[in-house]
């Protein structure tokens, strides 16, 4: 099966960076990019999500001996290739890919602001446009 899906890559009109990638995963193994690339999602994927699936790899295909080799054009990548990114991120924060970040925004307990616990500019002594 997996023969088949890299010969289908491999006949459209990505088959030069398929194939890139193909070379890539066996010669530089860290690039995680090219580690958790899968022939068989991209096949999966439209025209539009596989041009703009490989937009989000051409930094590993260019610079091969990259440690990460992928970004996000835009946040909604992150949820449009997810099946491609989890793979890639929990490999580089090493924790599980299922793992579900959570996050606690109390500022309760943190020293050094206001009365009243608000992040105002001004009542940090900052000016308003100081970020």
């Amino acid at each position: 099966k997996e023969t088949d899906e890299i010969k289908e890559a491999l006949q459209g009109p990505y088959a030069e960076a398929v194939s890139r990638i193909l070379l890539i995963k066996k010669v530089f193994p860290d690039n995680r990019m090219a580690k958790h690339f899968s022939v068989g999602y991209f096949n999966s994927l439209d025209d539009a999500g596989k041009k703009g699936l490989l937009k989000v790899c051409r930094s590993g295909i260019e610079n091969p001996d990259s440690g990460m080799g992928c970004y996000a054009m835009q946040p909604k990548d992150y949820d449009f290739y997810k099946p491609f990114f989890s793979l890639v991120l929990s490999d580089y924060h090493k924790v599980p890919s299922d793992k579900k970040h959570v996050n606690n925004w109390s500022l309760e307990g943190v020293p050094g602001l206001p009365e009243g616990g608000k992040l105002d500019l001004g009542a940090l002594g900052l000016p308003a446009l100081s970020m």
